[in-house]
């Protein structure tokens, strides 16, 4: 039996397996397949700059130190003029790699959950026609965001209505997903806001009061739902409203994003967009195999967060969700890498934590 069962190969899932190793666990991390891995928000969050370490000059700077000091200017003048990208994927490989070179009691394995089962001393899961069981599990399965739906001609000159025009631009921080997390990389330039709600009017009106952008909202054919209030303060902050479906992109190969394109409006030139459509997936299967407390009853079951408590234990006792997929009722989780962290740690000191009170007890009870 495992001490501990982590699903999800993002950044919960990948705090969660890094703290079970230190902790002396035995563990077993599953961390999805290939497949599920590019379904998750850590795909296109391309830059974590924002958190406290997470800059390349730490890195860059040491190496500079070393090269300098074994006169290797010309080195150091290439190391200098490069950029250096810290991102979720990045991560998630150095957690792999640390915990294969360093714990041999946590398993890692390449593969999804198939189901999850409560048993009466803890959880059954199966993946790939194979059973284990565990006292505890961690579930951080992750959400993906709705992506703009853009009617494009292709290649053999038809239209064809999909996200994957924009794809390119996600992988090079230019389509953005979290304002806390890039909005600043957007300073002082044009930014296009795809959406059509109060939250899309919210950042638009963020960017233009943080950073000084010149901002444009793109509906691309939705019904404008923004409230008098907001729109009065779009107006006097001069934010202009495109309403039309978007029809092509302005763009220098897959490199740059240079605007969108209209059938009638004038075309727009940007140098990011921030795309602000809501879910479009919780990954919450598991949880609800279990009958676990889901969040948001407003919303269909495949866009509903799991409920936890402030350790991150759903109402399954022994079932922690962590990351993008929970919420708290008491109080909001950012969704944000550190705030994954630290409900990471906090799940699995709990599970830990239990796992040695029950270790103390058996010593007590044969005395």
């Amino acid at each position: 039996m495992y001490d501990i069962v982590i699903i999800g190969g993002g950044i919960g899932g990948s705090a969660s397996a890094l703290r079970a190793a230190q902790n002396g666990m035995k563990a077993l991390w599953l961390l999805g397949s290939k497949k599920t891995r590019k379904q998750s928000r850590s795909q296109w969050v391309m830059n974590l700059d924002n958190i406290v370490g997470f800059h390349e000059d730490i890195i860059k700077n040491q190496a500079i130190k070393t090269l300098q000091k074994y006169k290797q200017e010309e080195a150091v003048s290439l190391l200098q003029q490069e950029h250096y990208h810290i991102n979720n994927r990045m991560l998630i490989k150095n957690t792999i790699q640390r915990i294969e070179n360093d714990f041999p009691d946590v398993t890692i394995i390449d593969s999804n959950a198939d189901s999850l089962k409560k048993m009466e001393n803890g959880f059954e899961i199966t993946f790939n026609d194979e059973t284990v069981v565990a006292e505890a599990v961690v579930i951080s399965t992750g959400v993906m965001d709705e992506h703009p739906h853009i009617q494009k001609l292709n290649k053999k000159d038809e239209w064809e209505e999909t996200p994957k025009w924009i794809y390119p631009f996600a992988n090079r921080e230019q389509v953005l997903y979290c304002i806390r997390c890039e909005g600043h990389l957007t300073k002082d330039d044009r930014v296009a806001v795809i959406g059509y709600s109060n939250v899309a009017a919210e950042l638009a009106m963020m960017l233009h009061e943080r950073y000084g952008n010149k901002v444009t909202i793109l509906t691309n054919g939705a019904v404008l739902d923004i409230s008098d209030e907001r729109y009065n303060i779009l107006r006097h902050y001069g934010i202009e409203i495109i309403i039309e479906p978007i029809t092509d992109l302005l763009n220098k190969g897959v490199k740059q994003l240079q605007g969108f394109v209209f059938r009638q409006n004038d075309s727009i030139k940007v140098k990011f967009a921030l795309v602000s459509l809501g879910l479009h997936r919780v990954y919450n299967d598991l949880a609800r195999q279990l009958n676990a407390r889901l969040m948001d009853e407003d919303q269909p079951e495949e866009k509903r967060h799991v409920w936890i408590n402030h350790k991150g234990e759903t109402s399954i006792k022994g079932l922690f969700a962590v990351g993008d997929m929970a919420k708290r009722e008491d109080e909001p989780v950012m969704k944000q890498v550190y705030t994954a962290q630290e409900y990471a740690v906090r799940a699995v000191d709990t599970i830990d934590s239990r796992r040695r009170k029950n270790m103390r007890q058996k010593i007590l009870d044969k005395d």
